[in-house]
């Protein structure tokens, strides 16, 4: 299990340095999950983003991700992540720019096709697509690869 922990860390490293400084055990925790839970998941983004410090637990990621607007209230820490919720966290946590429906009504389903149109997603079951961990970190890199200098 180790071994794929520093594979994993070693490919993502090169263009998500501030993931690869967290701690192992959050990401194997992300890794291990088959689909990703909302807390994990706001947790690697909200660090990614620089929102919240790399000491956090995943509930205070969780909960600064309500209160940001990021996840909806009624949302709970164990729910699944949907590849639109992906793409909301993603795009709003990164300060991604995009076209005319993301930029003037940002909502989940608009970031998802924003993702969708720049081929960053696979599409082919849907917005309401349960993603799994590594798809989580996957689609990360891809979307910090869409900022200014594909930031790394």
């Amino acid at each position: 299990m180790l071994s794929k922990v520093v594979i994993l860390a070693l490919f993502f490293g090169g263009s998500l340095g501030s993931v690869v400084a967290q701690s192992n055990d959050r990401l194997d925790e992300l890794l291990s999950q088959s689909p990703a839970r909302l807390d994990s998941t706001a947790y690697v983004v909200l660090v990614a983003g620089s929102a919240i410090a790399d000491d956090a637990s995943v509930a205070d990621a969780f909960e600064a991700a309500v209160q940001q607007g990021l996840v909806a209230k009624d949302r709970h820490p164990e729910d699944p992540v949907t590849l639109a919720d992906l793409s909301f966290l993603e795009l709003k946590t990164l300060k991604v720019k995009g076209g005319l429906e993301w930029t003037f009504f940002p909502s989940p389903r608009a970031a998802y096709r924003e993702l969708a149109y720049r081929e960053v997603i696979n599409t082919s079951a849907g917005p309401d697509r349960q993603v799994a961990g590594d798809e989580v970190l996957r689609t990360l890199s891809a979307v910090r690869a869409l900022l200014p200098g594909g930031a790394p």
